[in-house]
């Protein structure tokens, strides 16, 4: 991507270019534009809207610097606004640097030249390797007597172990002596009526649990009646996909 800049930064850098001109209008120095003046030009449609914003902060590009010092260039000859406007309508990069006496693409920076290239690193001798003399293998040495291995446990009894208070009917596991079954060893109850649902507007309904009877149309009629205010709450704080966004 080309380089960018800011208001301020277009404006130094339009003041710059066009100090070093050294063009004079009526035996002063012409104007430099500031960021006000590039605001109105922008406005009446001398300069291209700017290429992207970064949060706030417009950027604008080259072809902008160029329209910029193509318009100030026509004014220190001259040319009024209207004119300018007639003239640059339309114009192309090209005719904007010609117009403003400007190369079409900024000036590269020459390459620096080339790193001269290290001379070939010469190899390193290499040192023979230290030769060790034969040691005579060790005497075989009387072989250690091994530990004797641990006895095994005994066998456990096969037969089940009597109980501790013969006659008493065993404990639930996690249900201590005395106390009630737990409350996740019950089981749970289902509801026996059922769950009635009335559709008050997109993405809201209305559950009616433990109702005797399913309701009938009047019941609908005057359940949406009465949910009027209801709907008007939930519109006003955007809590259902009918509200506004």
């Amino acid at each position: 991507m080309s380089e960018t800049w800011t208001i301020a930064e277009l404006a130094d850098r339009a003041a710059g270019l066009l100090r070093d001109s050294g063009q004079r209008v009526n035996g002063r120095v012409r104007e430099v534009p500031s960021e006000r003046l590039i605001r109105w030009y922008t406005t009446i449609g001398l300069l291209d809207p700017p290429l992207t914003r970064r949060g706030r902060v417009a950027l604008y590009g080259r072809r902008h610097l160029l329209q910029l010092v193509a318009v100030k260039r026509m004014q220190a000859e001259g040319s009024s606004i209207a004119e300018i406007q007639i003239t640059l309508a339309g114009a192309t990069d090209t005719m904007l640097a010609q117009a403003a006496g400007l190369p079409l693409d900024p000036p590269t920076a020459p390459a620096p030249p080339p790193a001269p290239s290290a001379p070939p690193a010469r190899p390193l001798p290499v040192p023979p390797l230290p030769t060790a003399p034969l040691s005579a293998a060790p005497p075989p040495t009387a072989a250690q007597p091994t530990a004797a291995a641990p006895p095994s446990p005994p066998a456990p009894d096969p037969r089940p172990s009597p109980p501790a208070h013969p006659g008493r009917r065993p404990q639930e596991p996690g249900v201590t002596e005395g106390a009630g079954p737990r409350f996740w060893a019950r089981r749970a109850e289902s509801p026996s009526w059922p769950v009635h649902g009335v559709r008050l507007a997109q993405g809201v309904t209305l559950l009616i649990d433990g109702a005797g009877r399913p309701p009938t149309e009047d019941d609908l009629e005057a359940v949406l009646a009465a949910a009027g205010p209801l709907l008007a709450v939930l519109e006003e704080r955007r809590l259902h996909e009918g509200s506004a966004t």
